[in-house]
């Protein structure tokens, strides 16, 4: 009935109407401390950001005074509802970890009607706002377009929202643009080096004073997958008595997270230092027992599993379930084998889920109560071993 396309009037209009009616709640639910560039005024422009939390499409973009158009996850687009409001708010599906043509001739379309084009280079959000790997892909995109590059670089989203933590805190949140002065005559290779440095921020910056934070728990054990002292796996538990504390079921030491995500116990630590220290623990490539590895060849296994294969614009279809196994060679579900060089792309997507590439097939495993974390560190390390 209407186009709803980025760049079509109807999603002009939208677009307008919501940033109008959202302003002014966000504008007191968000506190936006800027740090503001001279940005073009009537030339398109690559808006690059780093990738900290969900809302970070919106914290770059929102006060810029000019509509964007957004490059997102095809993954997004999956979801139900998703599919018919991401393009209204000016978003364009883009496939991860494969060569999505139609994207790409797309985006050059809008940057040349005059866009400002947003972009994450680093491609996911990242759990505890370390800066991620920014693919090559942005410096040949650079040099194709010619393009001028503005950086936001959002300075504490991670501290807003952790990407593990399922309730928000509430603290002012810091963003910086920054116009680069590139010179496109250089390698993509170069220019992707100036990109991810002006991109870089200090994952263990302080929460600003003021900053209230409730039920920081909640969705931590996901994320740190076993104990940071005993090394129990999935042995942290939220306290159903306190919801900014975990406890661990084996030994029972205690935590208690803060709004800087630094975790208050007998043994303080950053998150990231924890789950750095857990990651070192089970060794590369990981295993959960060096004797069950040695005796049988197994590196992880669960009870119970399900996988599911992704179509784009089809429901996932039920694959096979049963017992899941990660051997030496293998990952088995049920009575479905996949050799660990069939298997690449690992990650973990939209409402954490595992997926992965076999050929140019996407699987999901879906591992019941276990984390999905977890799984995906046993995996990729696997893989790519």
């Amino acid at each position: 009935m209407f186009d709803t396309r980025p760049g079509s009037p109807f999603q002009r209009v939208f677009y307008w109407f919501a940033w109008s009616l959202l302003s002014v709640p966000w504008s007191l639910m968000f506190r936006w401390k800027f740090g503001f560039a001279d940005l073009p005024k009537d030339r398109p422009f690559l808006l690059l950001s780093n990738h900290t939390s969900l809302y970070d499409p919106f914290w770059s973009a929102f006060w810029i005074g000019r509509r964007a158009t957004f490059m997102a996850s095809a993954a997004l687009f999956r979801v139900p509802v998703l599919r018919w409001l991401l393009p209204l708010c000016g978003c364009f599906p883009k496939a991860k970890y494969v060569k999505d043509r139609d994207s790409m001739a797309f985006l050059a379309e809008r940057y040349q009607a005059g866009d400002v084009i947003m972009i994450f280079p680093e491609g996911v959000r990242s759990w505890d706002g370390r800066p991620g790997k920014v693919g090559a892909g942005i410096g040949r995109l650079v040099k194709r377009l010619d393009a001028e590059v503005v950086v936001s670089r959002v300075l504490n989203g991670h501290l807003y929202q952790p990407r593990w933590a399922r309730y928000p805190r509430w603290l002012p949140v810091r963003i910086e643009h920054e116009l680069l002065k590139l010179d496109t005559s250089a390698s993509a290779e170069e220019l992707t080096e100036q990109i991810a440095a002006a991109l870089h921020i200090d994952h263990a910056i302080q929460a600003p004073p003021r900053s209230i934070g409730w039920r920081m728990a909640h969705g931590f054990p996901a994320f740190l997958w076993a104990c940071p002292s005993c090394f129990a796996l999935e042995g942290l538990k939220v306290d159903p008595n306190d919801g900014d504390s975990v406890t661990c079921t084996r030994c029972q030491s205690r935590w208690t997270l803060d709004t800087s995500n630094r975790m208050n116990g007998a043994t303080p630590m950053l998150v990231t230092e924890a789950i750095d220290r857990v990651r070192a623990h089970f060794d590369s490539p990981p295993r959960a027992s060096a004797d069950r590895l040695e005796a049988d060849s197994v590196a992880l296994e669960s009870a119970s599993a399900r996988l599911r294969h992704l179509v784009s614009g089809q429901p996932s279809a039920h694959v096979d379930e049963g017992p899941v196994r990660l051997t030496r060679g293998v990952l088995q579900v049920g009575e479905t084998r996949f050799a660990l060089d069939q298997i690449h792309a690992v990650s973990v997507e939209v409402a954490n889920m595992l997926t992965f590439r076999v050929d140019e097939a996407l699987y999901r495993l879906e591992v019941g109560d276990e984390s999905t974390l977890k799984w995906a560190h046993f995996l990729k390390g696997w893989t790519e071993a």
